[in-house]
């Protein structure tokens, strides 16, 4: 059971320009329904062989773009060149990133080509993890915190925020560094790892800070919203299924969530105040919240679209697509998002290798595809290199499904998902 589709005619005679682009089938397909719609999509990358891996580019899903700029993504001037004429005029409608390495930049030379965008501050904010925790401030869906930058300041940490606490990079992406300590010890040992982590997983510079948070205790979730002109439409609540201590690694999502009136309010109105608090006026946005026995508590606000098949869950059910509204916004559109409606619910299992190795075939996928409404999405082949789990980027693949409700639809994606088995060849 899907809802239809919204009407996205809007898209007819635009160019879009890209900036980076997420990976997997749900921003393949949102690059696909958009050309369906008569959007020109460009695409500017500083290396193809992240998308393909060495294979062929012309064989690779994204490779459907209707134009691809090799320039180099980190330099704004680069970018701002492609995308405008001799005397700086914008040869596009619209210039977006859902990458969390490229979001900054694009919204960048979106301001200074005075295309539709957010505010750059607000979108470095949000990334920046420690700078959210001072923005929030004194807000009770706020988590205490300590951002260490050398070794002697962990006993002060410890002694501030008590164990257990949480210890991540400050910014990234994927879950990657995300492990909860519960003792000194632990403590030390995250930090002599994190501390030498200079390069993000796009080989953007780090300094090697780590920043700490206090545990809080609860049930994890995330917000899809949509903020127009300053107005969040929220498109509702999605289970983070995690496989817990000591990482925190996503395994599942389910959507919608139903909560009790008070709660949903109490939730949306921490998502809300933290945007509004940071700045953030304009664009997509994936909020993950604890919800305590105390209250929601803000984890994370990531100014873009959610990856992992979420993006498919709220399309299927409430037949918005938040890609493509988040298009239409920086075209200069207004999606026309409320009031939101559900028809059924829509669950995604994430699939991760057993154990490291060269993939050898992949079993059971007929037998995955045969149960009713479940779509299989692999995104390795024989030859490629599995590894354990150890953040989201060792995902290799989902299973799907839109029932008549989300638990319906849990119980089809996690029989498919048990039907799968990752055969490798050799350690690795």
């Amino acid at each position: 059971m899907t809802a239809p589709l919204a009407d996205y005619s809007a898209f007819a005679g635009k160019r879009l320009a890209i900036v980076e682009h997420m990976l997997h089938h749900p921003y393949y397909l949102g690059i696909r329904q958009a050309q369906e719609h008569g959007l020109e999509i460009w695409l500017l990358t500083g290396d193809r062989d992240w998308y393909t891996h060495g294979r062929d580019w012309d064989s690779h899903p994204i490779s459907i773009v209707d134009k691809v700029f090799d320039v180099d993504t980190d330099d704004p001037e680069a970018v701002a060149a492609v995308v405008s004429d001799g005397d700086g005029n914008p040869i596009v409608d619209g210039l977006a990133s859902y990458s969390d390495y490229h979001t900054v930049l694009a919204a960048e030379v979106a301001r200074k080509l005075g295309l539709p965008g957010p505010d750059p501050k607000a979108v470095e904010t949000a990334n920046v993890k420690d700078r959210l925790r001072l923005a929030l401030g004194d807000e009770p869906f706020n988590i205490p915190h300590f951002l260490v930058t050398s070794r002697d300041q962990l006993e002060e940490a410890a002694e501030r925020l008590g164990f257990p606490m949480i210890a991540k990079p400050p910014a990234e992406a994927i879950s990657y560094g995300v492990r909860r300590v519960d003792d000194m010890a632990q403590l030390i040992d995250a930090w002599t790892e994190l501390s030498a982590v200079r390069h993000s997983l796009r080989g953007q510079p780090r300094n090697g800070d780590v920043l700490l948070e206090k545990y809080v205790e609860g049930v994890e979730v995330s917000v899809e919203t949509m903020t127009v002109r300053g107005h969040t439409h929220v498109f509702g609540v999605t289970s983070k299924d995690l496989f817990g201590d000591p990482a925190y690694i996503e395994c599942g999502h389910t959507f919608p969530v139903p909560l009790p009136d008070e709660e949903r309010e109490l939730l949306y109105h921490a998502v809300r105040r933290t945007l509004e608090l940071i700045g953030f006026d304009h664009g997509p946005c994936h909020t993950e919240v604890r919800l305590t026995a105390e209250g929601p508590r803000i984890i994370e606000a990531n100014p873009r679209t959610p990856s992992s098949c979420m993006t498919m869950l709220v399309a299927d059910v409430t037949g918005r697509s938040p890609i493509l509204d988040g298009w239409l916004l920086a075209l200069g559109e207004t999606p026309p998002i409320e009031p939101v409606t559900y028809s059924g619910g829509a669950a995604v299992r994430m699939l991760y290798p057993k154990r490291k190795g060269v993939l050898a075939r992949v079993d059971g996928v007929e037998e995955a595809k045969s149960v009713p409404g479940v779509q299989v999405l692999l995104h390795v082949e024989p030859g490629d290199r599995l590894f354990e789990r150890m953040d989201n980027s060792s995902c290799v693949g989902f299973t799907y499904c839109a029932g008549p409700d989300r638990l319906a639809a849990r119980d089809a994606a996690d029989l498919a998902a048990s039907r799968l088995d990752f055969v490798v060849r050799e350690d690795v």
